[in-house]
């Protein structure tokens, strides 16, 4: 309760003054930090463990973080910001080899998230987040980053997993092809992949020995997957014939189904805020734990707005001048998230 009132404090001021202020939580107590370059400051006054929350507004990257950060925006979708704004960070987003643990929620990243070649950044999480660009793990899997989640995100450019073991992919949608994964997981996701006029981007997945259920293929020629023995359960596909590489184990996919038949109102292969990826027939369509397939089924079904998991401003009223007595009077609403 003392860190949700702090976290309320914050950010009711920020909105009163109308200033970027930036927090920094760590065991010696909370810094602020203003300005666009305000999170650059902040990362490098930060230790390792500590935590940044950002406020709606765009913020300059550091570049490299070498260090475990938990970092907290206020989230990307214009309905759910209305109150503070998109946090925005602009340009890429390195993490170094010390970055073990690194965690980042609520963010629209307007460029890349990578790792150098062949290094080992472990437990990273990537949560409510928009990445604009590739979210890029380099290497040749000999110095592993080992255990990456992405969920409830929207990935615009190429998810790269060449340096990746034991990744788990959740209730995310991603607009590019997904690209060297070997051994991970994939569960319940959307490839708005259509086709390219390119052969060079001719399949929607490349890797070997992935476990791939509960997700939705909107490709509708060209193929699906290229690898080998990847365990494919329970995916919708509108091809008849889909391609899911050699040797695959194949159950219970879903066939030959049209694509303005999946979704309740979504055209394209392009992420859109207005559209809705629920489901037209949820019932129809369910996987391999028995929820729906798509983003709003298994263990992380996708949450509206994809509201992180820090304290949510829904609505704030600030009277345009002070009272009589010299009180600015403010009503805000804040919710707390319990994920």
């Amino acid at each position: 309760m003392k860190k949700f009132t702090l976290i309320v404090s914050l950010i009711a001021f920020t909105l009163t003054v109308g200033a970027q202020k930036v927090a920094l939580h760590s065991s010696s107590g909370i810094q602020h930090f203003t300005g666009t370059g305000a999170f650059v400051s902040a990362c490098n006054a930060a230790s390792a463990g500590d935590t940044i929350y950002l406020p709606g507004g765009g913020f300059t990257t550091p570049g490299t973080i070498d260090k475990k950060l938990l970092i907290y925006g206020a989230g990307h979708y214009p309905d759910s910001t209305a109150v503070t704004g998109k946090t925005i960070i602009l340009g890429n987003i390195s993490l170094s080899e010390n970055a073990d643990g690194f965690h980042m929620e609520g963010i629209d990243l307007t460029g890349s998230l990578s790792t150098p070649a062949n290094a080992s950044v472990n437990q990273m999480v990537i949560k409510y987040c928009r990445i604009q660009g590739e979210i890029y793990i380099r290497g040749d899997q000999s110095n592993p980053a080992l255990n990456l989640m992405v969920m409830n995100c929207v990935v615009q450019g190429t998810l790269r997993l060449e340096n990746t073991q034991n990744a788990g992919i959740f209730n995310s949608i991603f607009n590019g092809e997904i690209n060297g994964s070997y051994g991970n997981l994939f569960q319940n996701n959307i490839f708005l992949l259509s086709n390219y006029s390119s052969t060079v981007y001719r399949y929607t997945l490349v890797g070997d020995n992935n476990t791939i259920e509960n997700n939705i293929f909107l490709r509708t020629s060209d193929r699906e997957i290229s690898g080998n023995s990847n365990i494919i359960k329970n995916n919708i596909t509108p091809k008849t014939d889909p391609f899911w590489g050699s040797t695959p184990t194949l159950e219970n996919n879903y066939t030959n189904v049209p694509v303005a038949s999946i979704f309740i109102d979504q055209t394209g292969n392009v992420f859109d805020y207005s559209h809705n990826y629920h489901l037209q027939a949820p019932a129809s369509y369910l996987g391999v734990d028995g929820t729906q397939v798509g983003v709003y089924g298994g263990y992380y079904p996708y949450k509206e707005g994809a509201v992180p998991s820090n304290p949510h401003f829904v609505s704030a009223t600030i009277a345009p001048q002070t009272d009589a007595d010299g009180k600015l009077n403010v009503v805000i609403q804040v919710t707390a998230q319990d994920k």
